[in-house]
């Protein structure tokens, strides 16, 4: 029997209504019921595409999408996605005490830096936008903080090339199965990278004055993992939570910069819920979910993404001023601090 994508959208506004309290605390300024059930409905979405879809080689991926691509051009993509996902496996070790398998290194050595990868059409994307855009390039070295290193020329001839390459993602609606997939590659490099969020944040920084103290704190409550939120009495203990619901970021912007501590308090503290909300229910209900999703056709999957998780219309246009350049390299320098640069030879 064919599954319906609204039916469990439904199914899961019974749920949470039923057992979140605070209802009333959701917000059009903030987060809503809605924003909590899409979030939710992409992420099981992204979760059965990365169970089901088909997996190929790199090597394979260069004739579909890269017939000029070599095997050089993606070994630095494919050991800095290792480091991010060692760096995931060693935060999941720390909370949970396990490793997820699926995020281990695997033999890098020789052909089988190629030939025994297997990955979907996403991930393949995801390496080729890192191979191919030279601003990710100066996210990962930290060198975009860097006047020396980047000019403020430089700088901006950087950003508008990564404009570009993400409008050449932008999927046709007419083409569903690029619609998820295309989709999931940019919200994976906005949620990673956080360029349009920290864009944003400069301008309303500007507004503010430039502050010469970054509220790190705020802004990691709304773009990070909490590593664990305690057990309430209307929910049981949830791990490793976040909540990337990222047309709804640029409303928290002015709230950062502007917002005394009582009233971000209020705010933060509905991040937390729905971070709370929505981990809980993936970490107990998720292979249910991915079930019924399962036995939906693409056109459902990919309708939903388009009338309820439509990021491209969300983008930015970069206005670049030294000013705003400057509070750019300053924001990702403090939000960035705390991971640990790759080196890659």
């Amino acid at each position: 029997m064919k599954s319906d994508v609204n039916g469990l959208d439904l199914a899961l506004r019974i749920l949470i209504n039923e057992f979140y309290p605070y209802t009333d605390s959701f917000s059009d300024e903030l987060y809503t019921l809605d924003d909590v059930v899409h979030q939710l409905i992409f992420e099981i979405i992204k979760e059965e595409y990365k169970q089901y879809a088909p997996k190929k080689t790199v090597m394979d991926f260069l004739g579909d999408y890269d017939e000029d691509g070599s095997n050089r051009k993606y070994t630095r993509a494919l050991q800095y996605a290792q480091h991010y996902r060692d760096f995931d496996n060693d935060l999941i070790e720390d909370v949970l005490g396990v490793r997820v398998p699926e995020l281990e290194a695997q033999d890098m050595s020789g052909s089988n830096v190629f030939k025994g990868h297997q990955y979907t059409a996403h991930e393949f994307l995801g390496l080729k936008m890192q191979a191919e855009c030279r601003l990710l390039n100066k996210f990962h070295e930290g060198q975009i903080e860097s006047s020396k290193k980047v000019s403020e020329t430089k700088f901006q001839e950087l950003f508008e090339e990564y404009a570009n390459k993400i409008d050449e993602l932008e999927p046709s609606v007419n083409e569903p199965e690029n619609v998820i997939c295309n989709t999931f590659v940019y919200y994976g490099i906005e949620t990673h990278f956080l360029t349009e969020f920290l864009y944003r944040l400069t301008l309303a920084a500007e507004e503010a004055g430039f502050p010469k103290v970054c509220p790190i704190d705020r802004i990691i409550t709304i773009c990070s993992i909490t590593p664990v939120i305690p057990e309430t009495f209307w929910c049981p203990t949830a791990f490793i939570a976040d909540f990337c619901m990222i047309p709804k970021w640029e409303h928290f912007c002015k709230p950062i910069f502007f917002d005394n501590d009582v009233d971000w308090e209020k705010k933060a503290l509905l991040v937390q819920d729905c971070k709370h909300i929505k981990n809980f229910l993936l970490q107990h209900h998720l292979e249910k979910f991915v079930e019924i999703i399962h036995g939906c056709t693409v056109a459902d999957k990919a309708g939903y993404i388009e009338d309820n998780f439509w990021i491209w219309d969300n983008r930015v246009e970069y206005e670049w001023t030294p000013e705003r350049i400057r509070y750019y390299r300053k924001l990702h320098a403090a939000i960035m601090r705390g991971f640990p640069k790759p080196h890659i030879k």
